[in-house]
Order: structure tokens, then sequence, then C-alpha cells
């Protein structure tokens, strides 16, 4: 296997996997097949999956025994995820299989295409993530090529809301002076140039070795901003990249420009995802007046895409906003004392 056949591998895997995770009904399931026919009939990638067999599951016992607040639990390791991934797709291709009843706990919503888009993001997904990992670090290793000489300086994304660009600015000027030639700081004010896709950028995110993100209120509320850090979270690997900063009341003092009334983001309490819960539900609610009022969906093409993008955000804010809460923060303040010693520590500079 050369180099250039396993690009066009790679390339295939790639297209095939986007069309699958995109399913939201019935109808598509043919695409799931394509995909599994595909990773069957490509020996590099089924060698790959037989390698990786080391259990049998029984799909069909635990579909049966699953109440509908229960979730499949996934696998750790990357083998063991590609084996049962691997099961799980021939297990809902083998019969008639409806894959809203699969889907159902995922999602509080009770139509059939949130319960099948969660199910395909939050299981399926998973499994074409690690998968992928192996067909990338295959062509990396594939050594019958010249090496192609890679920049060895990190790149950290800072993902903050417009309005706390007091707090990112100061941010970016005592972490920047720490990790000169060692890390380079990417911001959308600076790295989208006119008439350059801003989602194209936002999906690049995942193309940076951290991302350090400014939680404020005005962030978890902005559409933009949850998208950004949403892409993170879709990685599995994303609490090895992400370095999140909790505002809280006191760092009112770090702005120059206008202050908010509210600065502290409220993450830490079921309170606090409930309002912002209830926030992004009402966003919801008010597209789809915005819909229904138009009548014909050939006139609201813009608010749908927007509707589906609202409702990824109200999907996964729950998960985000959990890894948050259980994991030690460290406030602004505090990192500005310690010279941000802790989180150049953490990126390894």
């Amino acid at each position: 296997m050369n180099k250039k056949e396993l690009r066009k591998i790679s390339l295939q895997y790639r297209t095939l996997a986007s069309q699958m995770l995109k399913v939201d009904s019935q109808e598509e399931i043919n695409l799931i097949k394509m995909f599994f026919d595909f990773i069957t009939d490509t020996a590099f990638i089924y060698d790959y999956i037989k390698e990786c067999n080391h259990v049998t599951y029984d799909f069909k016992t635990l579909f049966e025994e699953k109440t509908w607040n229960d979730k499949l639990e996934l696998p750790s390791s990357q083998k063991d995820l590609i084996d049962y991934g691997y099961q799980l797709l021939n297990y809902i291709l083998d019969g008639s299989k409806q894959l809203f009843t699969l889907g159902q706990g995922y999602t509080s919503s009770n139509k059939f295409r949130e319960m099948i888009s969660a199910f395909m993001r939050k299981v399926v997904e998973p499994f074409v993530v690690a998968l992928r990992s192996y067909l990338e670090l295959s062509l990396i290793d594939c050594d019958n090529e010249d090496r192609v000489q890679t920049d060895t300086v990190k790149t950290v994304f800072l993902s903050y809301c417009q309005k706390d660009s007091d707090i990112a600015n100061l941010i970016e000027t005592e972490l920047g002076s720490r990790i000169t030639d060692k890390a380079r700081i990417s911001r959308d004010i600076r790295d989208v140039e006119y008439h350059e896709s801003f989602k194209k950028f936002m999906q690049s995110i995942e193309k940076h070795d951290f991302v350090i993100t400014i939680i404020s209120d005005r962030y978890i509320k902005s559409r933009n901003c949850m998208y950004e850090v949403l892409e993170v979270v879709r990685d599995r690997n994303f609490r090895n990249k992400l370095i999140y900063i909790v505002l809280n009341e006191e760092d009112k003092k770090y702005y120059k420009a206008e202050c908010p009334d509210i600065v502290g983001a409220d993450v830490y309490s079921t309170a606090g995802l409930t309002k912002y819960s209830l926030f992004w539900k009402q966003k919801l609610e008010e597209l789809q007046e915005q819909i229904d009022s138009l009548g014909d969906p050939t006139y609201a093409i813009t608010q749908i895409k927007e509707k589906k993008i609202v409702q990824k955000i109200l999907l996964d804010i729950p998960e985000f906003m959990e890894f948050v809460k259980d994991s030690k923060g460290v406030s602004l303040s505090e990192h500005i004392k310690k010279h941000f010693t802790d989180v150049i520590s953490f990126m390894g500079l």
C-alpha cells in the first residue's frame, strides 16, 4: 500500500463518513450501508477492524434492556471503540431497524429526526473518528515517499465572545509574550480575511493543538461561540486540547470598554444549566415561528439552516457544561497572578 493509494482510501472514507453522519431519517439508512460496505470491502481498513475484534456484543439484548434514559456505554480505547462501532453498524443494517428507536434517550426531544441525529453524533461518530485516526496515522507512517516538513510551532485557538475582546487582548498579551516561538495564537479578528468564510475558519478549530475558551455569560449565549466550542466537544479527545477560563463578576475590573451587567458564567449549578438551556430553547422557538410565518419552506432556507445549528447547541450544551462543572477551573485573576504557568504547563511548553 503506497501513500497515493492510501490517500485515495482516506478521501473516500471521509466523504462517505460525512454523508452518513448527516443521516436524520429512516429513508437515509442507505448512506449507512454505503459507508459500511466501503469499510468492509476495503481490505486495508477491514483487516484492521478484524485485528480490533476481541468481544462479541449482543446489541439485541442491550437495546431490549435499555430504558428511555439509558445510553450505550462506549469503550474508551481506540481499538475497542472500532470493534464496538463496526458491530453496531452491522446490527443496525441486519434486518429492519427503526433508527429513531435506537436514538431514544439521546435527546429530550420527541421528534424522530432529532433522535436519529443525536444518536448518530453521540454513538456512531466516535467510531468514525477512531477509524479515521487510524487512517491518518497510517498515512503519516507511510514512508515510501519523502515526508513533508511540518511546523513544530503549536497552534492555539482563542475562542471568545467579541464583546469580551478586552479579556482576549489581555490573555493574548500576557500569555503570548511567554510562549513566543513555541506557539501561535489564532484569533478571528486577525486571521479571517475579508470575504473569507468565517464558518470555514471556525471549523479549522479542529486542526489546532489547543483551544483556550473564555467562558462568560455572553459567551454561552453567543451562537458563534457555542458553534466553535462544540466543534471541539465533538472530538472524543477534546479534554486533551481544551483549556477554559471561566469569568466571574470580579473580572469586571479588566474591561476597558463598556462592561456588561453580567460577566460571570453560571456553569457550576443545575440552575445555571437550566437557564442557558431555556435561553437556547427560546431561540429555537423563535426560529420555528419565523419558519411557520413564511409558510413555504423554500422561503425559509436561511431560517431552517439556523434552526439546525441552534438545535445542535441545545442538544450538546449539557455535555459541555457538565465537563466544565466537573473539572477544576482557575480564575482569570489567578492565571494572571501565576503568569499563566498552568496553561503553559498543560500545553507542554
